[in-house]
């Protein structure tokens, strides 16, 4: 599914919605500072457009869980506010684009036609990616995969430039605003620069350790040094077997596994009484943190975890 198949089902427009346009554009200035309606693909970067949009945005998460699973879909509870978005923010993978065209491939036609038209804020655009995604022990790379691992914000330098992504994006929608967005956008990357200072320091200790992760994408965590993240998957985003994967990693001395909370429970069980390696569960989005639900509060989660087990070995 390309994204440009997605994006056009989401923009039919018509003589009605000019119209409406050309209302919005007449109404008082109280009525266009109401909350924008933000449909964002994922918990992580809903919590980088909370930070941007302020106050100006009502942002909401379509999707939970992995996103590379087959069976991805945009959850029930949102698909009728999605209807009804000013503006979808997504991270220019296919698998998201591909989820959502399902779920408007599925209404009535009357209620395709009566589509509001989004605006698409790409927040991939000048991010760092690793360039050979290891999600797939075999080497090989599905095309979607072409310009690298997807899940570039788990690298927490490409924190500023997602929120560059979306200042530019909200501002699109409201350019009177372009300033404030732009200010918050400076604003959450100067703190993020800080954290990621504190960060590298922190990871330091942690150089000599393996560290094996069921959920994808921790490898991006990588680039601020620390452990080495390992992944071994015969299809991108699908674990092996239990028992299987936990002969693959005590062939590969793992020091720690690392299990998100969606992973089914009896990969825990199985790799605590088949390997060496301590196992613990950690979330992998802000949307699974007990308390903090901020970008930087994923990072300080994780790492948090990551020192406190790997110290103790």
């Amino acid at each position: 599914m390309k994204r440009s198949r997605a994006i056009a089902v989401l923009c039919l427009v018509g003589v009605g919605a000019l119209a409406l346009c050309r209302a919005a554009a007449q109404t008082s200035p109280a009525t266009r500072r109401s909350a924008l309606s933000v449909a964002v693909t994922l918990p992580d970067i809903q919590a980088i457009v909370t930070a941007v949009g302020g106050p100006d945005v009502v942002a909401f998460p379509l999707l939970r869980g992995c996103i590379l699973r087959r069976d991805l879909l945009v959850e029930p509870d949102v698909r009728s506010r999605l209807l009804t978005a000013d503006a979808v923010v997504w991270t220019g993978f296919f698998g998201e684009s591909s989820a959502i065209a399902a779920t408007v491939d599925k209404l009535p036609a009357e209620q395709r036609a009566a589509l509001r038209q989004p605006v698409w804020i790409d927040v991939s655009r000048d991010a760092a990616r690793i360039n050979v995604p290891t999600s797939s022990c075999e080497g090989y790379v599905e095309p979607q995969f072409m310009y690298g691992d997807p899940f570039f914000w788990l690298n927490p330098r490409n924190g500023r430039v997602i929120a560059r992504n979306v200042a530019d994006g909200l501002a699109r929608l409201r350019p009177e605003r372009r300033q404030f967005y732009a200010n918050n956008a400076d604003r959450f990357g100067a703190a993020l620069d800080a954290d990621i200072t504190r960060w590298i320091e922190e990871l330091t200790a942690l150089q000599s350790f393996r560290v094996f992760t069921t959920q994808c994408g921790w490898q991006n965590l990588a680039q601020l040094g620390g452990p080495s993240f390992l992944a071994c998957r015969t299809t991108p985003g699908t674990l092996a077997a239990p028992e299987t994967l936990a002969d693959q990693l005590n062939a590969q001395s793992i020091n720690l596994i690392v299990v998100d909370p969606n992973t089914p429970p009896q990969y825990a069980e199985v790799l605590r009484a088949r390997t060496k390696a301590k196992v613990v569960t950690v979330p992998s989005s802000v949307g699974s943190l007990p308390g903090d639900h901020t970008y930087p509060g994923l990072f300080d989660n994780f790492i948090k975890v990551l020192r406190d087990a790997l110290t103790s070995l």
